[in-house]
């Protein structure tokens, strides 16, 4: 065993030691005196503590792999508001935003590996084809965020061994409940929301639900200006007591306009590190950002009898995304003339295409006195592109030029490019099929087997045409009966402890092309987690602690900057060998009454098989703390708290011009809330961000960098129902 993994072993023994003995004493004590129960949010009308992670319905410590659930109501409390500020409170989540947000720099990993697999209420989107991720969702339409990290194969079918994020919307209640929110903010930012929800008759059979927001506002960076649009609606119908049936339909509109592709130059030509305003603008002010989408859904619950369940679920999204990318890259400058860096300008825009169904039978039976539980499901989806290709940098000329920075950061003013379509067309088509199986034995009561595997038919299809011409269409990835093997056990110690082992494999097609223009053949390897979880102060608060190692193999690594694929693409190798390790540490919930905290400490490493860690400029050792204490007696209707997000340093290997090593020291990032309930209908709440106004970067990419956010502050005034 490597000193590495020495290390967080005995790290992580350590704290399974530590919440085992938390555990027992927990079990020993007194049960401490319940808070008075405070009347539910109308955004969180429903929270439930299943989550889906193999095709059964099982509580997070029934679940053999590390399950992190951020719900509504904490989304208020921190006045998050969309999926980028909901991944920055995740334990082991890391963000790399080299970019402004609704471009394709803002990138984040778990355990080392980058985070592809999206889904919105268990149903996946693409990580081969861009602009489905769910990366700006406003989360209006959304009661909860679910992260399962490890490998998500049973899920997804594919993807990265990282984390999946599956996003639950939210659904109806039968007692109306209602709540209207205004918010301002630094950068003139101005938000609205509104959400209501009950039963439409008087017997509670039919229930309905509405959301919306509207946000606009300015950012840190110059001439950046953000807008977004929400709507969201779903109706529910009880057919008969055992037949439910649920549809409804979410609309996302989402628009960055004056925003960059890429962040500021980190050196200057002689090799010293530059210092530009947070401020600082690389993007054209003619660049323009827009993703839209409508998505419509059904599902048709029935039960059998009480302990046979089917689910049928059904989606259709249309979306496309329009980007006019101007864009200053460079990785040093002169500091007395400004030349060195260069102006990369294209459009990107794509018409997109989901259809999904879904087919999910779970039931249970009685044998060996015990109850063991079995699932099987069925799915297929299909995701289609349609692009209009324009020129780009690729082409040379008025696409790539040089500018003087010093001069372009001031207003971003420079010629807009001749961006008129060039009259060909390209796409995508992507057809998966799977079937899946699980079972979860248990041989005697204490301990749980869960074994299972997916199948999975995968076919990616691309097409050019030239003019009005015929498509041609090429295939990419065909890839028949690809079985998945999944398996853990649970032994429950106590009933309070357990402990749990799982094993995943990997599969990921992909799409990333060589400098001769060959597809890298699919992604593989293996998972492995180990761990513990508790459940203390009579289930009040959860403890987990896990260690985790996985293996990949075909690994696309890009070539370097500047190395090309025939179709203009990055070009990549596939490299074997990559490993991931490290330990997690989390807990979430209340340690005494009216005080509650959420967050914990991640470790992750990854290199290559010769020991060289990859993706230095993500932290190794990162820390997240959010808590929030309800004061007692006559200020009960004060709630103060905040949050801590610590990481370790960061570098990014030869960025300069002399090969220099960028370092980014370890940094702590402190925000505040404070909020007021005058009465059971009206709250304001104040929230500052980063107080200290700590300057760092968010992201690096090769040489260039994009600050992190600096002090801001919102104030939001709620009436609820």
């Amino acid at each position: 065993m490597s000193v590495t993994q020495k290390f967080l072993f005995r790290h992580a023994a350590s704290s399974i030691l530590t919440i085992a003995f938390m555990s027992a004493t927990a079990a020993h004590a007194q049960a401490p005196v319940q808070a008075p129960a405070e009347k539910p949010d109308a955004d969180s009308i429903i929270v439930t503590g299943q989550t889906e992670t193999n095709g059964l319905n099982l509580t997070p410590r029934e679940t053999p792999q590390s399950v992190t659930s951020l719900d509504s109501l904490r989304m208020q409390e921190q006045g998050l508001t969309d999926i980028s500020e909901v991944m920055e409170q995740i334990v082991g989540i890391q963000s790399n935003r080299s970019s402004a947000l609704g471009t394709d720099g803002t990138n984040y990993t778990a355990r080392g590996v980058a985070i592809e697999n999206y889904l919105v209420d268990g149903v996946a989107r693409p990580n081969n084809i861009y602009g489905f991720t769910e990366d700006t969702a406003d989360m209006i339409a959304y009661d909860r965020i679910e992260v399962i990290r490890g490998s998500a194969g049973m899920m997804t079918g594919t993807g990265q061994p990282s984390a999946a994020i599956n996003m639950i919307r939210k659904r109806p209640g039968t007692q109306l409940q209602a709540s209207v929110a205004a918010q301002l903010g630094s950068w003139d930012m101005k938000r609205i929301e509104g959400d209501i929800g009950g039963a439409l008759t008087s017997d509670g059979h039919i229930r309905a639900r509405v959301a919306g927001a509207w946000q606009d506002n300015d950012t840190f960076i110059d001439r950046e200006h953000a807008k977004r649009h929400a709507l969201y609606g779903v109706i529910e119908a009880d057919l008969s007591p055992d037949t439910l049936l649920t549809a409804g339909v979410e609309y996302q509109n989402f628009r960055n306009k004056g925003a960059s592709r890429g962040g500021v130059p980190l050196y200057f030509t002689d090799g010293t590190e530059t210092d530009f305003a947070r401020s600082t603008n690389g993007g054209a002010d003619w660049s323009d950002f827009s993703r839209k989408s409508v998505n419509i859904f059904a599902s048709l619950k029935h039960d059998f009898d009480p302990n046979w369940h089917l689910q049928i679920d059904a989606e259709h999204k249309s979306g496309s995304y329009d980007e006019s990318i101007g864009y200053f890259f460079g990785t040093a400058i002169d500091k007395d003339t400004g030349l060195g860096g260069t102006l990369y300008s294209t459009r990107w825009a794509s018409d997109l295409t989901l259809n999904a169904v879904y087919a999910n039978l779970r039931g249970s039976f009685d044998l060996l006195g015990q109850e063991q539980h079995v699932a099987l499901t069925v799915s297929h989806t299909r995701f289609d592109d349609d692009q209009t290709p324009y020129p780009g940098w690729w082409n040379g000329g008025d696409y790539m030029r040089s500018v003087n920075a010093l001069e372009f950061f001031k207003t971003g003013n420079i010629s807009k490019p001749d961006l008129t379509a060039t009259g060909d067309g390209a796409g995508n088509r992507i057809e998966t099929t799977a079937a899946s199986g699980v079972a979860r034995l248990k041989p005697v009561a204490p301990l749980s087997v869960i074994v299972g595997g997916r199948v999975t038919w995968w076919k990616q299809d691309s097409y050019a045409r030239t003019g009005s011409g015929p498509k041609v269409w090429t295939s990419v990835t065909d890839e028949k009966g690809v079985f998945m093997p999944y398996a853990g056990i649970v032994l429950d110690f106590t009933k309070t402890l357990s402990a749990y082992v799982s094993y995943a494999s990997v599969f990921d097609p992909q799409t990333e092309r060589t400098v001769d223009g060959a597809t890298l053949p699919p992604l593989e390897g293996n998972t492995y987690e180990a761990g513990l979880k508790a459940e203390l102060f009579d289930g009040r608060l959860s403890a987990t602690a896990a260690v985790f190692r996985m293996k990949q193999d075909n690994y696309a690594l890009a070539d370097g900057p500047g190395i090309f694929a025939p179709d203009g693409s990055a070009a990549y190798h596939a490299v074997a060998g990559m490993k991931s390790s490290g330990f997690e540490l989390e807990v979430n919930g209340e340690i005494l009454p009216g005080w509650r905290v959420a967050g914990g400490f991640a470790n992750a490493r990854s290199e290559d098989q010769d020991g060289v860690r990859q993706l230095p400029q993500i932290a190794k050792n990162s820390f997240k703390m959010f808590t929030a204490y309800r004061l007692p007696g006559k200020l009960s209707g004060l709630t103060i708290g905040g949050n801590v997000r610590w990481q370790d340093k960061t570098t990014a290997d030869g960025t300069g011009p002399n090969g220099e090593t960028y370092t980014q020291d370890s940094l702590a990032i402190v925000d505040l809330l404070a909020s007021y309930r005058f009465s059971d209908h009206l709250s304001l709440a104040v929230h500052v961000d980063n107080i200290f106004d700590k300057t760092y970067y968010s992201g690096v990419y090769i040489g260039s960098a994009r600050y992190g956010s600096p002090r801001a502050f919102t104030v939001t005034l709620r009436g609820t129902l």
